[in-house]
C-alpha cells in the first residue's frame, strides 16, 4: 500500500531537512547524517517493505500452497504443519492436518490471540464455542470451524486471510484489530515523520502516524472483503473492544513537550492525584484537563485522572470517554504501547470500511454495553487488558455465530437466542485461567485489588489450585531456572494442559511482590499458610549475606520498572540497541522521579550498597537513597558517571524484603529539540525514546560489608545524613567492554 500522505510530496517539505542534512554534515558524528539521509530517501530503501511480500502482491490468493504455519500437499490438496515453522506451533490452534474440502458448510475464524482464546487455550477456545452453536443449529455433520487464529498477530492478518480462501470456505469470520498499530517508521513516511517530529513533537507523530494507520485499516478491510466477495464467500468482521473497567495504563511521564513544559505537566498532575486524595473533585478535574491540553494527548495519565473523577461521581458516560482517551494516548504506536489493545480508530475505521463493503459486523463495544447494561466492561467479559472469560467469548461467539447463520441459512437470529448453546468449560478450568490471569495483571503492572482478585478466585473455583499456587511460589523463589526445579514437575504432574501451556513455556521467574502475596493472602482464605516458607525461602536463596546481589537483575526489578524502563531493559538483556545513544544502550535508563529496586535482608545485618549513576540532562543535582522509607544518602551526581558506596546499618535491615528507593532531582528538559536525535534510531527502525532521561544506573549491587557499618541516624529536622559514602571511577561500558571514565 502507498499511503495518500507521501503522494505529490511539496519541495518544502523536506526545506528544514535539507538545512540539518547541511548542517549535520559539518558534524564529526555522522550517525544523525546517515538517518536523516534514509529519512530523505537518498540512501535507497530498507530491505525490508511493509507488505512487499504480502499474499494480495504475489497473485491469486485461493491458489496459495501455505496457509499460516499449513502447507499444501500435492497428492490430494490437504495441508499439514510444517516441520520447517515447528518454533511457530505453539502460537497457533495444536491442529496437524487440514483436510481437502468435503460436503461440509466450512467455516473459518481468523485472528489474534484474542480469537486463540488465550489463557483458555487449549480448554476452551472461540473455535470451540462458534462450532457448538453452529452445530446445534446446523447439525454435527453439517458443519466444521477452521481455527486459524494466531498469537501476536498483527496487520499481517490480510495475508493470513487471503491465503485462507485456499482452504474454500463458505463463510469467514475475522477476529481481529488488538495488534494493529503503527510501526516505528513507515518506510514511505520518513520525510513527513521527521518534521512533524521537529516541529509539532509527539502529537505531530501521533497525526501521521494515526492517519497512516487509518488507511492501513480500510486497505485491509477493502482488499480481504474484495477478495471474499469476489469467491462468494460471505466475510464476518468482529470489533475488538479493551477492558476499560478494571485496565490502568500504569503511569509515566509524557513525552517531550514543547518549551519545557514537562516540569508544569509534573506540577498538574501532582496537584490533580493530592485533589483526587482529598476528594476534591472539580479541582481535580481542572488540573487534569490542563494537563491533558498541555501533552495534546499523548499521555494516559491525566485522562485516568478525569475518568476517576467521573467514576466517583457515578458518570459513567464521561468515564467511558475519558478511559478510552488514556488507552488512546499510548496504544495506536508499536513502540510506545502498553498492553496489546485495540484504540477508537481502530474500531472506528474498521466498522466503517465493513459497513461501506456490506459486511457484517460485530460491534463488541455495543454488544457489551448491552449485555452489562451500560457498565464499563472489565471482569465480567476480559482476563486482562484484551483476552476473553468464557462468557466474554460465549457472548461473541454467540453474536459471529448468527451472523454467520444469517449468511448461510437466512436465520434471523438473536445472540441472546444461542448464547445457552454454548457449554462453557468446568468450574476448575475457569479457576485455572484465573490464576493466569492473577499472573498476566501482576506482570503488566495492574493494581494489587485486580491481582487479589484473581487468586482467591482460582482457589474458590478450583480446590487443588492450592498445590499448583504453593508449587508456584516455590518456583518462582528459587534461583535454579523454572525447569530445572522440581516443583515444576508438580505443576506438569497437577495441572491441566492449559496450564503447562502458559506456566511451563510463557512465566518467567522474578520477585513477584504483588502477584506471591496474592497467592499467600488467597492460601490463607483456604487454611494454608505459606507466608513463613516463602520468607525462609527467600532468604535462604537471595539474601545479599549469601553473596552480592545485583538489584538490576531482572529477578529483582521487573515488578518494580515502569513499563518503559522495563521494555527497554529486557530489549537492552537481549542485545537490541534501543537508546538514541547506541554506546549507552546497557544502562539502566529512568524515566520518572524515582526509581524502586528490592533486596532480601536479614534482620541486625549491616549492608552495602555499591552504585554508580549519571544524570544525563543536569550538570548538578542531589540523588537521594532511601532504605525503606528512610533517607540514607544524598549523593551530588552530575552528567558524568560517579561510583558510590553507601552502608546501610543492622537496624535499617529488615527481615526479608526490602525496599531502596532511588529519588531523582528534576532534569533540564529539553523540549521537542531532543527528538532531533531520535532520527537515526527510527531509520534504523530501532526503539526511540520520546520520554526524558531523569538518570541512568550503570551498576546497583548490594552486599555484605567487608567490616561492621555503624549506621548515623538522621538529624532533629528530619533530614538525612551521607552515611560511609565515598566516590570512585565509574566504569563505562561499550559493547561489554570496560573502559575507564572519570569524574
Amino acid at each position: 500500500m502507498t499511503s495518500k500522505l507521501s503522494h505529490n510530496r511539496p519541495p518544502e517539505l523536506l526545506k528544514s531537512l535539507s538545512n540539518r542534512l547541511a548542517h549535520s554534515a559539518m558534524l564529526p558524528e555522522q550517525r544523525e547524517l546517515t538517518g536523516m539521509l534514509r529519512f530523505a530517501g537518498l540512501l535507497g530503501p530498507r530491505s525490508y517493505i511493509p507488505g512487499a511480500n504480502s499474499q494480495a502482491a504475489r497473485g491469486d490468493s485461493a491458489k496459495a500452497d501455505r496457509v499460516g504455519i499449513w502447507v499444501r500437499q500435492s497428492e490430494d490438496g490437504h495441508f499439514v504443519r510444517s516441520t520447517e515453522m515447528v518454533d511457530e506451533w505453539h502460537s497457533w490452534a495444536n491442529v496437524q492436518r487440514i483436510e481437502k474440502k468435503g460436503t461440509k458448510l466450512r467455516v473459518l475464524l481468523i485472528g489474534e490471540s484474542v480469537a486463540r482464546g488465550s489463557l483458555l487455550d487449549p480448554e476452551f477456545t472461540p473455535a470451540l464455542a462458534l462450532r457448538m452453536i453452529l452445530e446445534a443449529r446446523m447439525g454435527k455433520d453439517q458443519v466444521e470451524v477452521i481455527d486459524l487464529a494466531r498469537v501476536n498477530l498483527g496487520l499481517s492478518v490480510i495475508d493470513l486471510a487471503l491465503s485462507a480462501l485456499a482452504l474454500e470456505p463458505d463463510a469467514a469470520i475475522i477476529f481481529s484489530g488488538n495488534n494493529w498499530h503503527c510501526p516505528v517508521c513507515p518506510e514511505e513516511l520518513k520525510a513527513e515523520i521527521h518534521e512533524a517530529l521537529c516541529q509539532s513533537g509527539f502529537p505531530g507523530l501521533k497525526r501521521i502516524g494515526s492517519q497512516w494507520l487509518g488507511e492501513r485499516i480500510r486497505s485491509i478491510v477493502s482488499d480481504v472483503s474484495g477478495a471474499y466477495r469476489a469467491h462468494g464467500v460471505p466475510l464476518v468482521w468482529i470489533v475488538p473492544e479493551f477492558n476499560l473497567g478494571d485496565w490502568r495504563i500504569p503511569p509515566m511521564n509524557a513525552p517531550h513537550l514543547r518549551d519545557g513544559g514537562n516540569r508544569e505537566w509534573i506540577a498538574l498532575l501532582d496537584a490533580a492525584e493530592k485533589a483526587l486524595a482529598g476528594n476534591q473533585l472539580s479541582l481535580a478535574a481542572e488540573l487534569a484537563a490542563k494537563a491533558a491540553e498541555l501533552d495534546e494527548g499523548t499521555s494516559a495519565a491525566p485522562w485516568q485522572a478525569l475518568a476517576e473523577c467521573s467514576l466517583r461521581q457515578n458518570d459513567i458516560a464521561t468515564a467511558r470517554s475519558h478511559l478510552e482517551a488514556a488507552r488512546d494516548a499510548v496504544q495506536w504506536y508499536e513502540c510506545w504501547s502498553i498492553s496489546p489493545g485495540t484504540t477508537s480508530l481502530t474500531q472506528a475505521t474498521l466498522r466503517a470500511e465493513a459497513e461501506r463493503q456490506g459486511d457484517p459486523i460485530v460491534d463488541s463495544p455495543q454488544l457489551f454495553s448491552e449485555y452489562l447494561e451500560g457498565k464499563l466492561p472489565g471482569r465480567e467479559i476480559f482476563l486482562d487488558y484484551c483476552h476473553l472469560t468464557v462468557e466474554g467469548i460465549r457472548i461473541t461467539m454467540a453474536a459471529a455465530g448468527c451472523s454467520v447463520l444469517r449468511a448461510l441459512k437466512s436465520a434471523n437470529l438473536r445472540w441472546q437466542d444461542v448464547a445457552g448453546e454454548v457449554v462453557g468449560p468446568a468450574a476448575e478450568i475457569e479457576g485455572e485461567a484465573a490464576f493466569l490471569a492473577a499472573i498476566h495483571n501482576a506482570h503488566w503492572w495492574q493494581p494489587s485489588e485486580i491481582v487479589h482478585h484473581y487468586c482467591h478466585k482460582a482457589v474458590r473455583l478450583a480446590p487443588y489450585m492450592t498445590e499448583i499456587m504453593l508449587a508456584f511460589l516455590e518456583v518462582q523463589t528459587r534461583r535454579a531456572p523454572m525447569l530445572m526445579c522440581a516443583a515444576a514437575g508438580k505443576i506438569a504432574e497437577t495441572g491441566s494442559s492449559l496450564l503447562r501451556h502458559y506456566l511451563l513455556h510463557y512465566n518467567r521467574q522474578q520477585l513477584d511482590r504483588i502477584l506471591l502475596d496474592g497467592i499467600i493472602a488467597a492460601l490463607k482464605t483456604v487454611g494454608v499458610n505459606a507466608q513463613e516458607k516463602l520468607e525462609r525461602r527467600r532468604r535462604e536463596e537471595h539474601s545479599f549475606m549469601s553473596g552480592e546481589v545485583n538489584l538490576l537483575d531482572d529477578y529483582y526489578c521487573a515488578s518494580s520498572l515502569l513499563p518503559q524502563e522495563a521494555i527497554g531493559l529486557v530489549m537492552r538483556r537481549e542485545g537490541t540497541i534501543v537508546s538514541a545513544d547506541n554506546q549507552d544502550s546497557h544502562y539502566y535508563k529512568s524515566y520518572w522521579r524515582e526509581s524502586r529496586f528490592v533486596f532480601v535482608g536479614e534482620r541486625g545485618c549491616p549492608a552495602q550498597l555499591q552504585f554508580s549513576c549519571r544524570l544525563p540532562h543536569l550538570e548538578e543535582g542531589v540523588v537521594r537513597i532511601e532504605v525503606n522509607g528512610k533517607c540514607e544518602a544524598r549523593l551530588v551526581c552530575g552528567r558524568q558517571w560517579s561510583n558510590w558506596e553507601i552502608g546501610i546499618s543492622g537496624q535499617q535491615v529488615r527481615d526479608g524484603l526490602n525496599e531502596v528507593a532511588v529519588n531523582w532531582p528534576m532534569p533540564e528538559f529539553p523540549g521537542i529539540g531532543a527528538f532531533e536525535t531520535t532520527v537515526a534510531d527510527m531509520a534504523d527502525q530501532l526503539f526511540p525514546e520520546f520520554l526524558c532521561l531523569f538518570g541512568e544506573i550503570e551498576s546497583f549491587r548490594v552486599q555484605r560489608p567487608a567490616t561492621a557499618i555503624e549506621a548515623r541516624d538522621a538529624d532533629t529536622t528530619g533530614s538525612a545524613v551521607d552515611i560511609q559514602v565515598t566516590t570512585r571511577p565509574a566504569l563505562r561500558r561499550r559493547s561489554g567492554i570496560p573502559v575507564a571514565q572519570p569524574n
